[in-house]
């Protein structure tokens, strides 16, 4: 009597086909926008303004207004100053560092944009719109420097996305956390209040 054995094919651990193509993406979008930074980085009123308040609060003079709106009459949260905060400390004062924060906002949100493209769309959709958003110029340059509405594509986008997942598995810790960002997102610019 013959014996047979059966061969088990091993079950295949690894990431995903269309993690490689996110992972390239998210390298380049890092490269376009970390490349020569210091050389292309702005520093105008507004990003010296923002060093000081940041400067004044690593030396004990917290505040709870942000810079004033572009319209005049108001101002926004602070929330920017204190994610300033750490990269200013640990850049010595340079503007490199919040500078870098951006680029790193900036990276985070081509991430973000795949995952919506993918969930909404499918996984080749997510792909090229994270493509498209990470070799965009008009992206690229505006992630590149530190001003608040920079970040604004980041806090936009997360918030939508966690809103979508809330509704979705109808779970209230996620509508928690979509009014968290949302709070977070209209201190970073008021055109928030259009999200």
């Amino acid at each position: 009597m013959a014996h047979r054995f059966s061969f088990k094919t091993p079950k295949k651990v690894g990431l995903k086909p269309e993690w490689f193509p996110i992972f390239v993406i998210l390298l380049l979008g890092f490269f376009l926008r970390f490349y020569r930074v210091r050389d292309y980085i702005v520093f105008l009123g507004d990003e010296g303004r923002d060093a000081l308040v940041v400067y004044n609060i690593l030396h004990g003079d917290l505040t709870l207004l942000g810079p004033t709106s572009s319209v005049g009459g108001f101002f926004l949260g602070p929330i920017y100053y204190y994610l300033m905060t750490p990269f200013m400390f640990l850049s010595r004062y340079d503007p490199i560092g919040p500078a870098i924060m951006v680029v790193l906002f900036g990276v985070a949100t081509i991430f973000l944009v795949y995952k919506m493209g993918r969930e909404f769309f499918n996984p080749l959709a997510g792909i090229i719109a994270a493509f498209l958003y990470a070799i965009s110029p008009v992206v690229v340059t505006y992630s590149r420097s530190s001003w608040n509405p920079n970040v604004f594509p980041f806090f936009t986008i997360s918030t939508l996305y966690v809103l979508y997942k809330a509704v979705v598995e109808n779970k209230i810790s996620l509508f928690i956390l979509t009014g968290f960002l949302m709070g977070l997102n209209l201190q970073i610019h008021y055109l928030a209040t259009f999200v």
